[in-house]
């Protein structure tokens, strides 16, 4: 819609209406004209101020058809040596009327912009000169100066809906960017406990690229986004919530990943009652909260607990100087029991756990680190009690919290190698800690003291 003249014949002579008494003489009509888009106004912007370097920016670049998209425009997409288009092509009548005579195109420019672009020389490769501004600047021939570059992303993940075909590609420099694990801070939180978003990411793309055996369906850091704030006073939200979770990263990972193949290892499988493996259903995970399968894959992938959820912050480090650990701090909740190992000893939770796996290790004096894991394993805890020195590491350097080593315990075994023991814990975890040590009959007590 345009404001136009209001016009009517007298006689054989067309008169307009002159803006009179507050009308401007003007009626709003349909009019039909060419409207410039993404390409032509960076096209445009870039010729008006050459010293300039203009950006035309094209998302996810294989969701659409490149061959249709681009049309001839595709042959600008060749450089010279000097940036500028290797060749120019032949523009349709619509742009270049639209070019020579629209005030948003060339006809807009001040008379120093159309002098410099009247004066543009195409150099080729080979050396020569080609006078070709006169034709830019009146809109029949089309070039890309040097000034005017397109970038574009794609998502190797996505299926695209059309190919790119080779001689597309080929005209552009490519880079590969790389998931970045640390990109920010954010936080999973699966049944009242909280893990690195990051190091999720960094255990479970591997285990798609071993089933997959392609890089395709690996998962990037802003696959999902947070939806809750760890602390009320923060701007952004910072942790993904269960349902996020389980209804946009497992449904994608079970309905578009895992489907096709069979799963014959943690975390996609666990033991049934009857001491068989089984693979987790898509359907196992629900219903939400507290749902024990979704705790049982979460844990299965040995992700450190980094936090835990105000509602279920009952884990408790109870040693002497232990206080600036906790994530509850009130006093109420807490619990303050003490336990024997062996039958002696007056142990805090925190040191009654460790004091524990010293026992285990004293207990296998030729063992080394991984049979002593296998050990652990066997107590069947629903939590990760002790981690080998790699693992312990690799959790460590990616820990933006300064009190991950005070969780820790550090025992060293007798070939040299070391073990790390969390030292949190809850009349739960102890529950669960005395049970397991009776299953295997592994001759160590622990007891709480009455």
């Amino acid at each position: 819609m345009e404001a136009v003249p209001l016009s009517a014949f007298v006689g054989t002579s067309v008169q307009y209406a002159e803006s009179k008494n507050g009308h401007p003489g003007t009626e709003r009509k349909i009019v039909y004209k060419y409207v410039p888009q993404a390409f032509l106004k960076a096209y445009v912007a870039a010729w008006s101020n050459l010293d300039e370097p203009f950006y035309l920016v094209i998302e996810e670049i294989n969701r659409g058809n490149c061959a249709q998209i681009f049309g001839d425009l595709f042959q600008l997409l060749d450089r010279n040596n000097h940036g500028s288009s290797s060749y120019a092509i032949a523009a349709d009548e619509d742009i270049a009327q639209f070019l020579s005579d629209d005030k948003k195109g060339f006809a807009g420019l001040s008379d120093e912009q159309r002098e410099t672009i009247r004066n543009f020389k195409l150099i080729k490769d080979n050396g020569k000169e080609v006078a070709i501004g006169p034709r830019i600047l009146n809109g029949t021939k089309l070039l890309l100066p040097p000034n005017l570059r397109i970038w574009a992303t794609m998502n190797t993940s996505d299926q695209s809906l059309f190919p790119i075909d080779s001689a597309f590609k080929r005209r552009w420099d490519w880079k590969y960017v790389p998931i970045e694990y640390n990109k920010m801070n954010w936080m999973l939180e699966v049944g009242g406990k909280r893990y690195s978003w990051g190091v999720f990411l960094e255990k479970i793309n591997p285990e798609i690229y071993a089933l997959t055996e392609s890089a395709d369906k690996q998962m990037g850091y802003f696959f999902a986004k947070p939806d809750k704030k760890s602390n009320p006073i923060l701007t952004e939200n910072d942790i993904i919530s269960e349902e996020v979770f389980l209804n946009k990263v497992l449904f994608y990972l079970w309905t578009d990943v895992l489907k096709d193949y069979e799963l014959t290892k943690v975390p996609f499988v666990y033991e049934s009652e009857d001491k068989k493996k089984k693979a987790f259903r898509f359907t196992d995970f629900f219903p939400l909260p507290n749902n024990e399968n979704l705790n049982k894959f979460v844990e299965g992938m040995g992700l450190p607990v980094i936090g835990e959820a105000p509602d279920n912050a009952n884990v408790t480090f109870d040693s002497e100087g232990d206080s600036d650990l906790n994530i509850n701090t009130t006093e109420s909740v807490r619990d303050y029991s003490k336990y024997s190992v062996n039958g002696t000893g007056n142990y805090t939770k925190s040191d009654a756990v460790v004091e524990v796996v010293k026992a285990l290790v004293a207990s296998m004096p030729n063992a080394n680190a991984s049979e002593v894991l296998d050990k652990i394993k066997g107590l069947g805890l629903s939590y990760t009690l002790v981690y080998n020195a790699k693992d312990y590491k690799y959790y460590f350097d990616r820990s933006t919290d300064s009190r991950f080593a005070k969780r820790y315990a550090e025992i060293t075994l007798a070939d040299g190698d070391k073990l790390y023991v969390y030292r949190g814990s809850t009349p739960d975890r102890i529950g669960e800690l005395i049970k397991g040590l009776a299953n295997i009959g592994a001759g160590i007590t622990l007891a709480k003291i009455e």
